[in-house]
């Protein structure tokens, strides 16, 4: 003896219509932490120091010990450089956005202080 609710035609149309309606992402859709945890061993791999990683399957984030700041969202990675101005990267592409990053790092590193002859005293003794 079965129960009228569970095996209801009618009902199992009506289940698969409303699934239909429901957007869902595709299993096999664009996942941005899976992306920001490959740049992240990209830029270990390059020595960029990277210094946290965080997200969900739609934004991600890196931020680097420069300063920079590397958003995953919408199938591509998104910084800005010393300008200023906006970069993209496909996240297809991790190697590449590190490529791309890498360059950057020594401009956020202050260059070490110049080194100068020893002082010499401008006092002036009589002869």
């Amino acid at each position: 003896m079965s129960h009228p609710r569970l095996n209801n035609p009618r009902s199992h149309r009506a289940k698969l219509a409303e699934a239909a309606r429901v957007k869902r992402a595709p299993r096999h859709g664009f996942r941005a932490d899976r992306s920001v945890e490959a740049l992240f061993s990209e830029l270990n791999a390059r020595q960029a120091r990277p210094l946290f990683q965080a997200g969900s399957a739609d934004v991600a984030i890196v931020s680097t010990r420069c300063g920079l700041n590397v958003w995953c969202r919408d199938g591509k990675f998104i910084w800005n450089d010393v300008l200023g101005s906006t970069i993209t990267h496909p996240a297809s592409d991790p190697s590449g956005a590190a490529a791309l990053i890498n360059p950057l790092r020594p401009l956020h590193i202050a260059a070490p202080a110049p080194r100068h002859a020893p002082h010499h005293s401008l006092r002036l003794s009589a002869a």
